[in-house]
């Protein structure tokens, strides 16, 4: 299913010349704004997420009291994503990493098929990364900080457009659900520096439709 709505997505992206894109921009939303995002909708496909209602910007609201990114679904609409495409920075020279860090918050319908993805992968869909990969549901429900090692990732695509995607799902309609984003930021390392202490997991590449978290009711 995702695989299926990613390329609908990106089938622009495919069919016409690469184009020069900017780099990661606007993580922490602090324009007030979604400047450099873009939305898609399972009934309609992609939409401005600043006309969109499924998308709005809340402020005095996240770990530091700032604006914050908040993305819903409905029954239409169970489906819903907000990405960039961006073009990822080269990594320096040996021994420079990349990480990827999101504060990120989750809030389902009490259902057992509500469902959550956050993925990093170029444009072809030939690499992805579930950037969830090691986070709990407990850990999302409370709103947690997460970082994710993203040098292999790096390492081939560095360069080159790719995409960054949040999904939320929810396949027995029962809506809405809620996600809350702020302070991504995507961290070039020199050899031999430390990583904030937040939740650090070093990542190999996943296949697309993994990274998927499902909330279930004992």
């Amino acid at each position: 299913m995702k695989k299926t709505l990613t390329v609908t997505c990106l089938s622009l992206w495919l069919t016409a010349p690469a184009l020069a894109l900017p780099s990661f921009q606007n993580g922490d939303f602090e324009t007030g704004d979604f400047t450099g995002w873009s939305g898609d909708l399972v009934s309609t496909g992609p939409v401005d997420p600043n006309l969109d209602p499924h998308f709005s910007i809340v402020p005095h609201a996240g770990p530091s009291s700032s604006y914050v990114a908040q993305v819903q679904n409905d029954d239409t609409d169970w489906l819903t994503t907000l990405f960039q495409v961006f073009t990822l920075d080269s990594l320096p020279g040996p021994g420079w990493t990349m990480d990827i860090t999101f504060w990120i918050q989750w809030t389902p319908s009490d259902s057992t098929q509500d469902a959550l993805q956050v993925q990093l992968y170029d444009l072809g869909i030939t690499d992805t990364v579930d950037l969830l990969s090691g986070v709990s549901n407990a850990d999302l429900l409370g709103g947690t900080w997460v970082t994710q090692d993203i040098t292999r990732f790096a390492r081939t695509w560095g360069g080159q457009n790719v995409e960054l995607a949040f999904t939320l799902s929810d396949f027995d309609l029962f809506t809405p659900d809620t996600l809350w984003l702020d302070g991504i930021s995507i961290n070039q390392r020199a050899p031999g520096s430390v990583p904030e202490p937040t939740s650090l997991v070093l990542l190999g590449s996943g296949i697309l439709g993994l990274g998927v978290k499902r909330l279930r009711r004992p």
